[in-house]
């Protein structure tokens, strides 16, 4: 439904007496004035004698003449009243947006800190999990080569950078010449050789070579030394050969982190491990919706996915059956907030239908995490969801929160506050979060004030404690997933959370190909040796063409030096290391450098971006609802302002 914003010009006294009447019942001055305009409305249109005021020909006059004047403001107007009233605690979270880390973190460390004997046994169970899991025998098939490979061609290294690249692009080029023009340039400057031997995986080896001998091979083919028979060779046959052998170890790669390339068969191929205990929580593999077409066919790809595993389930619940996970950027392909109203009157609509699909069948619904700017669009939509009427008793709606954003702690009070008043139960899956190199580089493109997440990983280890606190204090209204793969931040949750569990009190959550190892120790009976706590696989159902985004992630994830996932395998770090508690780090860190929360020294503000060169441009952050609404005050302020623009050559002084 279209609208159109009408500007109301008041006196300070009137203005003041309509805050105060809005505050005292709990609602904004904006409401107020729209409940006004339509019992005015009614009664005009019921035939009913309207007192009017003494003097109402002049005021008739007045108007007119604002009304004039104010035909030029309405942009500005129109502006001004998209400005989102704000709740206290939703407005803690948008203050909190791009805080300064020396603020955050000292209180954060107090939230997360652990008293002497549940540290003690975090630490025990932590380096139990840990040795087990680095001297059980390396996984065989897919999984023990991919890993293998992410292991010896760390993200620390030039080759692993090269693979990196590699597998970002080669999916993605549609024509054989580009891409041999891409291996011959991140092929030809590793340097493999010692990489040699390093593996104990033969295939990690037996690729080693053949990246020293390609690598020396597209290197060299058009130098003077080679004959002209060995040119022929290598144009006729080399780089195809290379190509397509890159091209087979990065599909080999994406197989390892998809369930299926179908709902159908993913489902299939999750029974191994639902036998063994574990659930799953599927999410159709596609990124944001270009177009309306596309944002169509994701909703029909949900659509059926929640047919399928609904069936799937057989009625075993939220809990104890499968879910799905959906992204609401693929729901419509202008989910910003600077489309607010399209947002609510055209993805809404799609969301409400998919959550209701899901509540037919009973199966949890989880709204996925997305960048950091479209995070309080869709705090506004989940709390829409949740006072559907139709929805009313049912637990299964599910949001997604990151813990390296520096709003996290805000947005679990806030979460908690929307189910008690709204008398749900709400499915809380807390992760670290997976965009954190592009909340970085879009902070610093844009010349914003500072970044919304922390710049180094052991603020959100610790931020990610503190919040499973806050979750695991709300047991009647939060039911808290924990997606995890870090041995000391599962065994801080199962120390806090108790021995006392009870199901449907939480659940551990992991990535498919990648946790399971892990998890493997913790979901099955205390007498056979396990932690008797369930898990749940988020497995991705999708296409090679609709692989790449998700595959990028995961390898950053897994080939990251600082990854538990890939520490594990390097027997240079002790298990003690690999387990330090993360507040210990903080306050170790914080006495070397003299102080709490400083961010990494090699990743200066967006401002300082250029250091003492100059200072970067600075942006106006138009996700935040604090800048807006400066920058409407600001507008409004200089409104009646005459401007003038003319050439600065050519024209007479004061001209």
């Amino acid at each position: 439904m279209a609208t159109t914003t009408l500007g109301v010009k008041l006196d300070d006294p009137t203005r003041e007496r309509l805050k105060a009447a809005a505050q005292s019942i709990d609602r904004t001055p904006h409401w107020l004035i729209k409940q006004a305009i339509f019992n005015y409305l009614e009664k005009l249109e019921s035939g009913a004698t309207l007192l009017e005021l003494d003097g109402s020909a002049a005021r008739d006059n007045e108007d007119r003449g604002e009304l004039a004047e104010d035909a030029g403001l309405q942009c500005f107007l129109d502006f001004a009243e998209s400005i989102q009233p704000q709740s206290v605690l939703r407005a803690a979270i948008t203050s909190a947006y791009r805080r300064p880390e020396q603020e955050v973190v000292p209180m954060l460390l107090e939230q997360a800190r652990l008293t002497a004997p549940v540290a003690e046994a975090t630490n025990k169970m932590a380096a139990a999990i840990a040795e087990k899991l680095r001297n059980q025998k390396s996984a065989g098939g897919r999984a023990g080569i991919v890993q293998g490979l992410l292991q010896e061609f760390s993200l620390s290294s030039q080759e692993g950078v090269a693979l990196m690249c590699l597998a970002e692009a080669l999916l993605r080029i549609p024509d054989k010449g580009t891409r041999d023009a891409l291996i011959r340039d991140k092929i030809s400057n590793g340097n493999w050789q010692p990489h040699l031997g390093n593996s104990p995986s033969l295939f990690v080896n037996a690729a080693t070579w053949g990246l020293l001998l390609t690598g020396k091979l597209v290197a060299t083919h058009n130098e003077a030394g080679l004959t002209s028979s060995l040119s022929r060779i290598i144009g006729r046959s080399g780089e195809p050969m290379i190509r397509k052998g890159v091209d087979m170890a990065m599909r080999l790669m994406g197989e390892q982190f998809v369930t299926g390339e179908t709902i159908g068969e993913a489902l299939a191929n999750a029974s191994r491990f639902e036998a063994k205990g574990f659930r799953y929580s599927y999410d159709m593999l596609g990124e944001a919706a270009l177009t309306e077409h596309d944002a169509q066919k994701y909703l029909a790809s949900y659509e059926q996915a929640i047919h399928s595993i609904g069936k799937a389930s057989h009625g075993r619940g939220i809990y104890e059956g499968p879910g799905i996970s959906i992204k609401l950027s693929a729901l419509h392909p202008r989910y910003s907030r600077a489309q607010y109203e399209r947002v609510m009157e055209e993805l809404y609509p799609r969301l409400l239908s998919l959550t209701l699909l899901a509540k037919q069948y009973d199966i949890g619904l989880n709204i996925d995490a997305e960048e950091a700017d479209r995070l309080e669009l869709s705090l506004d939509l989940l709390e829409r969801l949740c006072f559907e009427p139709q929805l009313t008793g049912w637990n299964g709606i599910g949001f997604v929160i990151q813990a390296y954003q520096k709003r996290c702690p805000y947005v679990i009070d806030y979460v908690i506050d929307l189910a008690r008043r709204s008398r749900h139960r709400l499915m809380i899956r807390l992760v670290k979060g997976a965009y954190w190199d592009s909340e970085i580089k879009r902070a610093q493109v844009e010349g914003l004030e500072g970044y919304p997440v922390y710049t180094r990983k052991v603020y959100t280890d610790v931020s990610y404690i503190a919040c499973a606190r806050k979750l695991l204090a709300a047991p009647e209204v939060i039911y808290p997933q924990f997606a995890t793969h870090n041995a000391h931040t599962l065994a801080a949750i199962y120390q806090i959370a108790g021995q006392n569990y009870y199901p449907g009190q939480y659940e551990f959550q992991c990535l498919h190909g990648m946790g399971e190892p892990l998890y493997e120790q913790v979901v099955g009976k205390v007498a056979d040796g396990k932690l008797n706590r369930p898990c749940r696989v988020y497995a991705p159902v999708g296409t090679h063409e609709t692989l790449l985004a998700y595959l990028v992630r995961r390898l950053l994830e897994n080939g990251a030096n600082t990854s538990f996932v890939n520490r594990i395998a390097d027997h240079s770090i002790s298990i003690q290391e690999l387990v330090a508690d993360p507040v210990s780090q903080i306050e170790r860190m914080a006495t070397q450098e003299g102080g709490f929360g400083l961010p990494h020294p090699r990743i200066p503000l967006p401002r300082d971006l250029y250091g003492a060169e100059r200072a970067n441009s600075s942006g106006i952050d138009m996700a935040n609802e604090h800048r807006l609404g400066s920058l409407s005050s600001a507008l409004l302020a200089t409104a009646h302002n005459d401007w003038k623009a003319a050439p600065m050559l050519g024209c007479p002084a004061g001209a």
